[in-house]
């Protein structure tokens, strides 16, 4: 293999993994999504208003995301849309998932889902991290770049903003 390329075998694993990344958020399954994270995840959440971590436990990320203050609350619904993917061979071990990302977020006043609070709407190219783990490939973090939002945005998640 030449470069920084990747097998068309790694490909389709790849891809299958973003979508259940995506998926599980959009579901929120979360334990549909521990079975596709790393033990470790670099987690670079500076662009939408959290922080960073070098190293975040699987347990601490699934406690992040699936938090009511951010996509764990029942009034938040999600979709992940991936639009044009490029993959970036780093090593054996890693590859690097460079995704166009449009996440629609919409805000209900209630769980019920029956009125409408906000939507609030992300444009974004995510670089996504994969790590081989006993020879299979798992999601080891990400990076989202925001290009731009509209709507509400900055109000979808309770408290997950900084001030």
């Amino acid at each position: 293999m030449s470069g920084n390329s990747i097998s068309f075998q790694d490909y389709l694993e790849l891809s299958a993994l973003v979508f259940e990344w995506a998926d599980s958020y959009d579901a929120k399954d979360w334990p549909r999504l521990q079975r596709i994270i790393a033990p470790t995840l670099y987690v670079d959440y500076t662009k939408i208003g959290k922080g960073k971590w070098e190293a975040m436990s699987a347990d601490d990320f699934l406690a992040m995301v699936s938090d009511n203050k951010f996509l764990g609350d029942a009034c938040v619904k999600t979709q992940h849309l991936i639009g044009a993917t490029r993959w970036e061979r780093i090593s054996d071990t890693k590859v690097v998932g460079h995704h166009q990302l449009r996440a629609a977020h919409q805000v209900y006043h209630e769980p019920d889902l029956s009125h409408v609070k906000l939507r609030g709407h992300s444009h974004a190219t995510n670089e996504h991290y994969y790590t081989l783990v006993e020879g299979k490939w798992k999601f080891a973090g990400l990076k989202p770049l925001v290009r731009w939002n509209e709507h509400e945005f900055e109000k979808v998640f309770k408290g997950s903003f900084t001030e």
